[in-house]
């Protein structure tokens, strides 16, 4: 289901930048891509190897009290929290190390020499000595940490925009022994952050002329710029249709229940059941949604529907889920708390592989509907 996933976003990708055939067939409404802050325009017309826009992607999964999963969000800009995943299961296995053996766990190294290998046939030059960097936004990142050891495990140099620069259409790393050419980079910069010349103008943190450099075709940026769009929510109300009309199957892992108020009718159920759902924004900004924990008030009800009313497209509306919990050592004794799993997927030469593993995120409460590492929560790591 998770190889099915990233199968189909990979291609609504490589569509959205490329023919646009799913907007012109309406298979797409136009205002889900280009309403979109993450539609790079800049982007469009250009090539990937392989017409892999994905090369990582990670999906948020929750298991309902009935037993059945469900992806919750899809993360396809900068999927993180494999290193997380990474550090936890070396310290796991040097505590727990009889249960991990008797139990045959899956180690996970097969997973990170598969993304090396990935990485490396990425590099456009098709050299053995294939330079590739981690760019990184800085030190103040939340997930510095592990940016830091994923890149020390994997053997890449870590880069900040300001390592970098381009010359004849080529990325080059600034050395004490002079500039040496760059073929593919890992992203941990936001798409619009990446080139202050074509995307975003106030960016300090990207490359001047990367775009310009990855047009040519003379380094690989993975994941592939504006591969963004498809994080949003919107889309996970036209995944079902969408995979039958373009991989010829049934959706094998359904995605939460969700309603793009762009459509009338899904428009008018949100209105109408605003109190049983949860609101978001359908795509990054700077809009405010009410707290979900908390029961709307007939003022925030009010302003909400007003809101929907005036400029629809700009919100979703998606079912309440009831997370299942697992067992978790809380100052003395056990407690059970919700759970959620995060899970990787890597773009290699024979398709994707998912991780035989992955990073459980813990919610600090009891009664918790979501779960954020931000707000206090813990992770667990996943045994297959």
């Amino acid at each position: 289901g998770l190889i099915q996933r990233a199968t189909l976003l990979n291609k609504i990708l490589a569509d959205c930048y490329g023919e646009q055939e799913l907007i012109h067939t309406r298979w797409l409404s136009p205002a889900l891509v280009f309403a979109q802050p993450d539609f790079l325009r800049a982007c469009h017309g250009i090539k990937m190897s392989g017409d892999t826009f994905l090369n990582f992607y990670a999906a948020d999964l929750a298991r309902s009290p009935d037993g059945r999963w469900w992806v919750v969000s899809d993360r396809t800009q900068i999927p993180t929290g494999a290193g997380y995943a990474l550090a936890n299961r070396l310290v796991v296995s040097r505590i727990l190390p009889e249960p991990f053996r008797d139990n045959q766990v899956h180690r996970l190294a097969g997973f990170f020499r598969d993304t090396q290998s990935a990485l490396a046939k990425l590099s456009p030059r098709g050299t053995d000595n294939v330079r590739v960097v981690m760019l990184t936004p800085g030190p103040l990142n939340e997930t510095y940490f592990e940016q830091t050891y994923l890149a020390r495990y994997l053997g890449y140099t870590l880069v900040e925009g300001q390592d970098l620069t381009v010359r004849d259409n080529c990325v080059w790393l600034k050395t004490l022994a002079g500039l040496e050419r760059v073929d593919v980079i890992l992203r941990r910069v936001d798409d619009d952050f990446c080139d202050p010349l074509e995307l975003r103008n106030d960016s300090i943190l990207g490359v001047p002329g990367l775009v310009e450099a990855v047009r040519a075709g003379n380094v690989t940026v993975a994941n592939a710029l504006g591969s963004g769009i498809v994080q949003s929510p919107a889309f996970m109300s036209f995944l079902p249709g969408l995979c039958e009309h373009i991989l010829g199957e049934p959706l094998k892992l359904p995605s939460v229940a969700t309603w793009w108020c762009g459509q009338k009718e899904a428009r008018e159920y949100a209105l109408e059941h605003l109190d049983e759902l949860v609101i978001k924004p359908a795509f990054r900004s700077h809009l405010r949604t009410p707290d979900p924990d908390k029961p709307l008030t007939d003022a925030e009800r009010a302003a909400l529907r007003k809101q929907i009313e005036f400029d629809p497209d700009l919100f979703v509306a998606q079912e309440r889920i009831e997370l299942s919990t697992a067992p978790t050592w809380e100052k003395t004794q056990l407690a059970a708390k919700p759970v959620g799993l995060r899970v990787f997927i890597v773009a290699t030469e024979n398709g994707y592989r998912v991780m035989p593993g992955g990073l459980t995120r813990v919610s600090p409460d009891a009664g918790g509907r979501f779960i954020s590492m931000q707000r206090g929560g813990s992770s667990k790591d996943t045994w297959v």
